[in-house]
């Protein structure tokens, strides 16, 4: 594709509208690209983001002439005499219609904000420190660019053999992004040239070896390296780590100063207690333990369960198999995505080589429309009585996606009962949609059985109501044990507490990163940090890795040997989030999630608009911390 006129506006009207006026201005420097009328209107209830931004349709037509004169301009070279002094924060400003409150977390997310970042070298060049890192996924891998942007000593274990995480562990066919590419990649790692929408696994795994290589992490990493238990040394205040080599079967022992743990919450698959089950002779497989081997073509296959693994699983496979039959304990929430499984079309491919900035600010605009609008949407109102909704916006909302749903029925009314869930939106996780479920469901070598799983038997499972249903492979797609943090590894902090004791069925955190009695220990994606409607999981560990570093730094500028929240702060933090999550869709209804332990409690989803943990894991509030200078000295910090 050329760059002359023609083109030009027919490319300009295949793209984003809001982030072409952003990014456009920027590159030009015109100011009337940021015209009063051209700002955004966005109704956080629309299940879809309504076209240009929500602009009448006159006005978003002289907007996108406005971009296409502006652009032309520039590509001849002809824009000098438009160039206004704009800055960031004007255009910032335009795209959330003067919302100053987000204006620093909104520079963040563009790739803009400045990191503080500061220097082992500048504040404590002399001390040994040396950190451990669990885990080299998203999180992890981005903890050690910021560790070694700092110029601390660390080394990472990863079980795997590849970095990646979840993105080298889960290879089902199917898997990939229910959030879009462009919000998933990192804010300081962001790119122009994804293939899809919403990126496939491998794509994925290929952007963290990437990030890794890019900002040379990889020869720090110990592959195949487990570590099974940490123990917190008090003389020395140090962690002694046991690392499994699962090559070699050798174990070793690994001193550091600091513990991250980055293995997530979703790592240890969960199979649900099935009657009979050891008499099954068909093949099996849980989702995240799919290989290669695994054969459904031409097979009888049973899916047990209807989440985000189920729900890519089924209509990859549907094609191939003999027979489908999808057993569901409830339904899931779907928000329509069109582009779901596209690919980027050659428009937008050619507007992010010419316009430098437009990934930047479509990932901005994506954040701002998905996440920070639809907070309110998730918000119970006490006096809301309906048991299908928690709020009127809530209803409104529902009733849009029913209409949607209903709409990919039609002539096949008798699935409705079943795939409509019963329970509000926002009290699980929203799947994206683009009808392929639905399309899977009406096919006539498909099944989806509603009814309870009573018990297995050699040919395969028996429901409640007492109909058989034989199958040569069954998947489990029932997900992993969400509650239980940092499960995998025996870790014993002051006095040989266990972390596994002092949780009990609780995990908690202070900001979701530190816990009292195990100095030193930090963790990213800790309790209380995920998210069910409101946001990005890449921000979320992001600001967690910022406020390790802030902890860290804290230790090498006071030359403190090890820090840790006051059991006062401790305790204040978790009631805090427990009224917040108390508020919620989530909490609402009593509708069973893997959000909640075993006693119902909610120890994994953050209840607060984004922007308040962004400012909560801005810097380390000594009040409540203490450190210890000596291993028999502890101060408040």
């Amino acid at each position: 594709m050329t760059n002359n006129a023609m083109d030009v506006d027919e490319v300009v009207r295949a793209g984003e509208l809001i982030p072409l006026l952003c990014a456009v201005a920027e590159l030009t420097g015109d100011r009337a690209l940021l015209a009063e009328r051209f700002r955004p209107t966005l109704d956080p209830e629309m299940i879809v983001v309504p076209e240009a931004g929500g602009l009448p349709p006159d006005v978003a037509r002289e907007a996108f002439e406005r971009v296409a004169r502006a652009l032309k301009r520039h590509l001849a070279a002809d824009d000098a005499a438009t160039k206004d002094d704009l800055s960031v924060e004007d255009i910032v400003d335009f795209l959330t219609h003067g919302d100053n409150a987000h204006a620093e977390l909104m520079r963040h997310e563009l790739g803009h904000a400045d990191e503080h970042v500061w220097a082992k070298a500048e504040v404590a060049s002399d001390r040994d420190f040396v950190v451990g890192v669990v885990g080299a996924g998203q999180a992890g891998l981005a903890m050690a660019r910021s560790l070694r942007r700092s110029g601390i000593d660390f080394v990472m274990f990863e079980s795997a053999d590849k970095v990646g995480g979840t993105w080298r562990w889960n290879a089902y066919p199917g898997c990939r992004l229910d959030t879009s590419t462009l919000a998933y990649s990192y804010s300081f790692f962001q790119k122009s040239d994804w293939r899809h929408h919403f990126a496939v696994r491998e794509t994925l795994e290929d952007y963290f070896l990437e990030f890794a290589e890019h900002e040379q992490l990889l020869d720090s990493v110990r592959f195949n390296s487990r570590v099974v238990r940490a123990t917190w040394d008090e003389r020395d205040a140090r962690w002694v780590l046991d690392v499994h080599d699962l090559l070699s079967g050798q174990r070793s022992t690994v001193r550091v100063h600091a513990l991250i743990s980055a293995v997530g919450f979703l790592n240890q698959a969960k199979i649900p207690t099935f009657k009979g089950l050891e008499q099954y002779r068909g093949e099996s497989v849980h989702s995240a333990d799919w290989h290669p081997g695994v054969e459904y073509r031409g097979k009888r296959v049973n899916v047990i369960g209807t989440g985000a693994s189920a729900y890519q699983i089924a209509p990859a496979i549907a094609d191939e198999v003999a027979s489908l039959t999808i057993f569901q304990r409830s339904a899931p929430w779907m928000l329509p995505a069109p582009l779901y499984q596209a690919e980027v079309g050659q428009e937008r491919q050619w507007l992010m080589e010419n316009i430098p900035s437009y990934h930047r600010w479509l990932r901005l605009w994506e954040f701002w429309h998905s996440t920070i609008g639809k907070y309110a949407l998730t918000r119970a109102d006490p006096q809301w009585a309906s048991p299908e909704s928690v709020s009127e916006p809530n209803q409104r909302f529902r009733d849009a996606l029913v209409e949607n749903i209903r709409g990919q029925y039609v002539g096949h009314e008798q699935l409705l009962d079943a795939v409509i869930p019963r329970y509000p939106v926002g009290v699980k996780r929203m799947l994206r949609d683009n009808g392929v479920w639905a399309k899977t469901l009406q096919q006539p070598h498909t099944a989806l059985v509603t009814d309870e799983i009573d018990s297995f038997d050699e040919h395969g499972i028996r429901t409640t109501a007492g109909d058989q249903y034989p199958a040569d492979l069954t998947i489990f797609a029932t997900g992993f044990h969400g509650t239980n943090y940092l499960g995998t590894i025996d870790i014993r902090g002051r006095g040989g507490l266990r972390l596994s004791d002092f949780w009990g069925e609780e995990s908690r955190a202070h900001k979701g990163v530190t816990v009292p009695g195990f100095p030193n220990l930090f963790c990213l994606a800790g309790p209380n940090t995920g998210l069910v409607a409101i946001g990005s999981q890449t921000f979320m560990a992001e600001c967690g890795i910022h406020y390790v570093s802030e902890c860290l730094r804290h230790l090498l500028t006071t030359g403190a040997a090890a820090v840790e929240p006051t059991q006062e702060a401790y305790h204040a933090y978790v009631q805090w989030v427990e009224q917040g999550n108390r508020g919620m869709a989530w909490a609402a209804v009593p509708e069973a999630s893997w959000y909640r332990n075993a006693s119902g409690t909610n120890t994994v989803v953050w209840p607060y608009p984004l922007l308040t943990y962004y400012e909560i894991t801005r810097t380390m509030d000594e009040d409540e911390m203490i450190v210890s200078h000596a291993a028999s000295e502890e101060v408040p910090a």
